[in-house]
């Protein structure tokens, strides 16, 4: 361990390479394996849990919702107030950290017999996946990408998606089988073994720690410096203020729509339904961000961002008429592949506007305010589907992705800061 204390050192050549591969594509393999299980158990699972906690807490959606609009306000919130730090120090503790809270909070489900318990519990496994999640991963991304940046995020960031569609539909059959109680210590194992070992032998802070440059360009004879806009520059701009309203605002409509779905699909046909929908979704997010990675090398950046805010809108209203297997269905792939592309331009966008000098200062500025609307998201919809219906609710979350369109419309041209 000693080797993670500082990312400055830089290990040897020899061990630069592996074959003739760019060792930034081992870096995106073991991100891609460590979002896929901290999704699968977390971002994804927080619907599956929501369902099982209203069935064995005997407590309502609203106080249920509250609890998962805790776990993304907390990891969002664990992310920003750690960001700076992440140019400092090795970025492998982040993973480390993140996997340890992850385990010990899913562990201790088997003593959640309470709605405060439950609150408790989305508190740690929060910090957990603020820690050890997404801003990490997007900025190692960032740091060993420049050319090939839009491909390399696009197929790390699969990982998320990957994880709905390979563990999300085991754990709620886990859940079924053993409940709470019984599933959470196989689910904090799994968490701990998914994340921890393959980032702390693979992953590195900069192309630098092996002698390489991003993309595997050859090395300079002097030191590179990182480019960019500095945080207060960026913050300065009109563009940055209204890209942290629009994503507050999409990401309350998107993860209220994922929270509630499994619940809402349960409700109308049943589990297996409902189980099938939350894995439709992931697949569709996994091939929509893949093609969307090729898609965005054509088209400006900003363009495909207002294109998929309309697309995720009418996925919404697809959900909330859907009242059949084949409907859901539909939607869930139509919602999908607005899912998984707006996760992956929002790290990629600020790197393509503002560069990675403070990238990680930036983004998670982005993230605090998408958080609001991330843990926002899982408690409107759900306090308006006890006052109403799942139908309000997803209507709800459309009319919230057009108005974000608005205001995405309004924030003007984007500067060019990346160079600076």
């Amino acid at each position: 361990m000693k080797a993670m204390t500082t990312s400055a050192g830089s290990e040897p050549a020899p061990d630069a390479a592996q074959g003739s591969i760019f060792y930034g594509w081992f870096v995106v393999a073991a991100i891609f394996v460590s979002l896929m299980f901290s999704s699968g158990i977390g971002f994804y699972n927080a619907s599956v849990i929501l369902g099982v906690a209203v069935d064995e807490l005997d407590a309502s959606v609203t106080a249920v919702s509250g609890a998962t609009a805790v776990f993304f306000a907390v990891g969002g919130s664990a992310g920003f107030f750690l960001s700076k730090l992440m140019d400092r120090i090795d970025i492998r503790w982040f993973f480390l950290v993140g996997g340890i809270c992850g385990a010990i909070a899913l562990t201790g489900l088997r003593w959640v017999t309470s709605v405060v318990e439950l609150y408790l519990f989305f508190v740690l496994l929060g910090i957990g996946f603020g820690v050890g999640g997404l801003l990490p991963a997007t900025t190692l991304v960032a740091r060993w990408f420049n050319a090939k940046r839009s491909v390399a995020m696009s197929i790390a960031s699969t990982g998320l998606s990957a994880g709905g569609i390979a563990i999300t539909p085991l754990v709620a059959r886990l859940f079924d089988a053993r409940g709470l109680a019984g599933a959470g210590p196989w689910l904090g194992l799994a968490w701990f073994c998914g994340i921890v070992p393959l980032s702390l032998l693979v992953l590195r802070s900069k192309p630098s720690d092996k002698g390489l440059e991003p993309d595997g360009a050859p090395r300079p004879d002097t030191p590179p410096t990182l480019t960019g806009a500095t945080f207060e520059q960026a913050r300065a701009t009109k563009f940055y203020r209204h890209l942290c309203v629009v994503f507050g605002l999409i990401f309350l409509a998107q993860v209220g729509g994922i929270a509630q779905l499994f619940r809402m699909v349960s409700e109308r046909i049943d589990n297996d339904a409902a189980a099938t929908a939350v894995s439709t979704l992931a697949l569709a997010s996994v091939v929509g961000r893949l093609l969307g990675g090729v898609v965005v090398t054509k088209l400006r950046t900003v363009s495909l961002i207002a294109a998929l805010i309309l697309v995720q809108s009418i996925g919404l209203s697809l959900l909330a008429f859907a009242d059949s297997r084949i409907a859901v269905a539909v939607a869930a792939i139509v919602f999908g592949i607005s899912v998984g592309n707006l996760l992956m331009l929002q790290p990629l966008v600020i790197a393509e506007i503002f560069g990675v000098r403070e990238y990680s200062r930036i983004y998670s500025f982005n993230m605090l305010f998408g958080t609001i609307g991330v843990a926002a998201g899982p408690f409107v919809l759900g306090v308006l589907r006890d006052v109403s219906s799942y139908r309000t609710s997803f209507l709800f979350a459309a009319v919230v992705n057009v108005v974000g369109f608005a205001v995405f419309r309004l924030a003007g041209a984007a500067p060019s800061l990346a160079g600076e």
